[in-house]
Formats: structure tokens, sequence, C-alpha cells
């Protein structure tokens, strides 16, 4: 007797396979589970009123004036400084990566460009790689020139800290120190956010990079 598979197997695999795709576009990278823990792990603070972008990542907005100073990590050449002292007159952004995840590879490949249509408005740009170990994040990106600081946490403090659940997200903070955007990767939505806290007209800040869109 020749055996048959059962007509809805195939169609079943396939709508799986699908919804597993769309939770990924849907959420972003997770940070991986068996990343060692921070030598020096940043304290969390607490959690205020929510603020922009805030629900797009089911989180409310961060007490990031006292984030700013807690939040000490090395660049690639060991230099620890806090993320206040990376602030410049108008901002910062900070954008929340790891080496595993494509997405955040798009954003990497992407944040020179970012970047440099920010600085001319005095607002600098940072990488912060999260969860892997030293050797991993060294070795990625001596072999890249993002065109930026990069620092990085080997462990997930600075994740719970502010709140992170994906990568990459981009956190733009204004001169007051307070969250402008959080969100999805669009550079076209992150430069809107930065327009409005800027008091620049509409259509003033032109990318030529779109970014990564997961809903």
């Amino acid at each position: 007797m020749t055996s048959r598979r059962k007509p809805c197997q195939s169609a079943q695999a396939a709508l799986l396979a699908a919804a597993t795709i769309l939770a990924i576009l849907a959420a972003g990278c997770q940070p991986a589970e068996n990343a060692p823990p921070a030598p020096a792990p940043q304290p969390a603070s607490p959690v205020k009123d929510p603020g922009p972008n805030a629900a797009a990542l089911g989180a409310a907005a961060l007490d990031v004036s006292k984030l700013l100073g807690e939040t000490r990590l090395p660049d690639l050449e060991g230099a620890v400084r806090s993320l206040r002292d990376r602030m410049g007159p108008k901002g910062l952004l900070v954008v929340f990566v790891d080496t595993n995840c494509p997405f955040s590879a798009t954003a990497i490949r992407e944040m020179s460009s970012v970047a440099s249509v920010l600085a001319k408005q005095e607002v600098p740009s940072v990488l912060m790689n999260v969860g892997e170990p030293q050797a991993t994040v060294k070795q990625f990106y001596a072999q890249r020139q993002v065109g930026i600081p990069v620092i990085y946490d080997t462990g997930k403090a600075t994740l719970t800290a502010w709140g992170v659940a994906s990568t990459p997200t981009p956190i733009l903070i204004d001169s007051a120190g307070a969250v402008a955007y959080r969100g999805n990767a669009v550079w076209a939505d992150v430069g809107a956010a930065a327009e409005k806290s800027l008091k620049l007209p509409a259509g003033s800040l032109k990318f030529t990079v779109k970014g990564t869109g997961f809903v």
C-alpha cells in the first residue's frame, strides 16, 4: 500500500514558518540568552511617565536623566565614559545593536550616513553593542568602518536599565535629556522626531538610507 501524506501537513508547516518570520519582523532580534554577565553592571533606574514611541516597544519612558550618568561603558579602545559625556549640545542618538541580528547589521551599515546628517545639527550618535563577549565585539568591529563611536556591554544590565527588548532599537535624546524618539530603526521616523526636537521645518533632515521596518 502506498502511504499518503495528510493534505494539510505541508500547508500547516508553511503557515507556521510564515508566522515565525512575521514574529521576528515584528519584534526585531532578541538578545542572546547565554551572554555572559557584565563585569560591572549598570544599575537600573525607575520607569516613569510614558513618552514618545514608548508604546511601540511595550515599555514606558525611562528616567533618562539618571541613566545618562549611570550608563558608563567602554569603547573599543577601552576608554570608559558615561553617555552624558557623549551628549552633544543638542542631544544624542543611541542605537542598541548586536553582531548577530540581520536587522542590526543593516542599522550598523547605515549609521555613518545617519550620523553625518545628525552631526550637522550638533547631535552625535553612538552604537551600543549589547549582550556579547568582548572578543566577539572587537573582532566584528575591527573588520568594519562604522564611522561613529562603538561602546559595549557584554551582559544585559544596560538592556534592562534602558528597557530595551530587541535590536536594533534607536533612542534619540534631546538637549534636555528627554526621550524624543524610541522605536524601530526607521530613519525617516527618527528624522521626523529630531526635526520636532530641534524645531526644524518638516523635511529638513534628509537621509539617503531607510533603516529597517518591523511592522
